[in-house]
């Protein structure tokens, strides 16, 4: 009898310790939501009609959905290593100087206690953020100078702005904005498709950390105002920090978001990332996710006719002294000015060692190739790098005048012969060869109705392989913006923030369209398949300008 009471005791206290253990392993994660607002306060984080704040109700409901208990603070005095350990993650939906009063009059943070939350997420807790929190600890004199905020600092930055991964800049009015999805498998992203939009105030974003791991790009070059006058950037994203996990999303502005299905979604699953609840792959993305993040939109002093008083962005700024100009971070990332804005150093005419002494003007940090040249006559020629380039990124500004044709060629080869489409044989005249990014004037030049499928028009591998009839183009006298990127045999081109082509030369692909274009005949190696060549800027005998051509040299995958 004893021996069976002895074994009862022993299955009830086994049984037990598994219940215990099952307890311990499911227990509630603690939440540390802050709101502190030392600048602009958001109403749906206001406690002026009481307490909890909109946000925080929703906030509530998810928690006992999904297990965790909030704690809501705007006290930043209470920011300490032995206050901090208390929770499992932090949540921040914060705006301004923590470190004063500001805005909200709630206590402020210490500088102690700012370190001591970078030291609790890189000892491998979580750091959740959302909207205004890029908008919080603003790299030092940025308020007093408006221009240094268009700028990107880099490690330069405020140690919260690396911390995080981004800053706010600036944005415009609310409006409808497409967000694509850059790593679907990424908890949260499972449901949401390719891409999802929202009404929403946007936030126009800078200084993204190199490892950040982009979750969602914005579609910038399709929105309204000149502060997204930029290519795609990061709108969410996610990085770890020492052990911890840091995940923002610049989302949360409007009650509708925050009611949305779709932003519910993708903000459970940052927060049981950022939690370890869930895993999940975060290399660093940036370049090929949102490789134009680091363009950000032009600033202006000028209050004037084509300034904005209130943001002090300008899509087209005037003044030659911003232009032609590399930041701190281009210099750092390795971008090198391909034209300098003044002179003529680095290039030459195809046919010569010299620059042309006609056809191409240097003025005001614009360089111009003038009407009445062209390919076929006396006028100045194209013009070429005097270096050559495998592998590179290459950015430039280009305005075309009406009914204007031009290029520019990248992988050309000075002494390869052009064909003459009718003979196949080599003649004299020409433009050099090379691969064509299409620069052309769509609407008026005839080329625009010849080749196959348009491609010929503006955007396109010229007679290869055509832009997309629904391409963002500026119009006749505005700037338009090019970027090309060479790395291995893997070629694409982009307009105004958008890829319009993209090809691998060499290809079964790319050599079939080849043998469809003009270019056919090129033997030995083949049309595009050369191991590297110069950058050209044609001269089709219509007025094209340039400016800010800058490219970096990239290694070969």
């Amino acid at each position: 009898m004893k021996a069976f009471q002895t074994r009862s005791f022993l299955s009830v206290l086994t049984v037990l310790l598994f219940v215990a253990a099952l307890t311990a392993s499911a227990a509630t994660k603690k939440i540390l939501f802050f709101s502190k607002s030392s600048g602009f306060e958001h109403p749906v984080i206001s406690w002026k009609n009481g307490r909890p704040s909109f946000v925080e109700n929703i906030l509530l409901e998810l928690g006992q959905k999904n297990g965790w208990e909030f704690t809501f603070s705007k006290d930043g005095s209470k920011f300490s290593p032995e206050y901090l350990a208390q929770f499992d993650a932090v949540f921040f939906y914060t705006s301004g100087d923590l470190c004063s009063a500001g805005t909200d009059k709630q206590p402020p943070m210490t500088p102690a206690g700012k370190q001591a939350l970078f030291d609790y997420v890189r000892g491998g807790k979580g750091f959740i953020a959302t909207h205004s929190a890029s908008d919080t600890f603003h790299t030092a004199n940025e308020s007093k100078k408006g221009s240094d905020r268009y700028v990107n600092h880099g490690t330069n930055a405020d140690p919260y702005v690396c911390f995080l991964g981004g800053e706010f800049i600036i944005h415009g009015a609310q409006q409808v904005a497409t967000n694509r999805v850059m790593d679907p498998k990424f908890p949260g992203f499972e449901k949401t498709g390719d891409s999802f939009a929202f009404l929403e105030e946007w936030y126009s974003l800078k200084d993204f950390a190199p490892d950040d791991h982009c979750l969602t790009v914005i579609d910038a070059p399709h929105m309204k105002g000149p502060m997204y006058d930029r290519p795609p950037y990061p709108n969410t994203w996610a990085r770890l920090e020492g052990k911890g996990r840091v995940w923002y999303t610049a989302l949360g502005h409007r009650e509708d978001v925050w009611t949305n299905p779709t932003f519910q979604q993708i903000l459970v699953g940052g927060i049981k990332w950022a939690l370890g609840e869930v895993s999940a792959v975060v290399t660093p993305n940036l370049q090929t996710a949102a490789p134009g993040a680091y363009t950000n939109p032009h600033y202006s002093e000028s209050k004037g006719k084509g300034g904005n008083k209130k943001t002090g962005a300008k899509t087209n700024p005037s003044d030659p002294a911003a232009q032609n100009t590399l930041t701190a971070q281009e210099k750092a990332d390795g971008w090198q000015l391909l034209w300098d804005g003044k002179t003529s150093a680095g290039w030459r005419s195809v046919k010569a060692e010299e620059f042309p002494k006609s056809g191409w003007t240097l003025r005001d940090g614009v360089l111009t190739v003038h009407e009445n040249g062209g390919e076929e006559s006396a006028g100045g020629g194209d013009i070429i790098t005097r270096q050559r380039y495998a592998n590179f990124e290459l950015q430039a500004d280009f305005k075309i005048t009406t009914g204007a044709n031009s290029g520019i060629k990248i992988f050309v080869q000075p002494n390869l012969s052009p064909i003459d489409k009718k003979t196949g044989k080599p003649v004299g005249k020409g433009s050099a060869i090379g691969m064509e990014f299409q620069i052309l004037d769509d609407a008026h030049h005839p080329d625009a109705k010849l080749g196959r499928d348009g491609d010929r028009t503006l955007g396109s591998l010229y007679d290869i392989i055509p832009a997309p009839k629904d391409k963002k183009v500026m119009p006749i006298g505005e700037w338009n913006h090019a970027r090309i990127l060479s790395q291995g045999k893997h070629v694409t081109f982009w307009l105004n923030g958008e890829k319009t082509v993209e090809f691998e030369r060499g290809s079964p692909e790319f050599r079939a369209a080849v043998a469809m274009s003009k270019f056919k005949y090129i033997t030995n190696p083949g049309f595009g398949e050369w191991a590297d060549g110069h950058i050209l800027l044609q001269d089709h005998g219509d007025e094209v300008s340039f400016r800010n051509v800058k490219l970096r040299e990239l290694p070969a995958n």
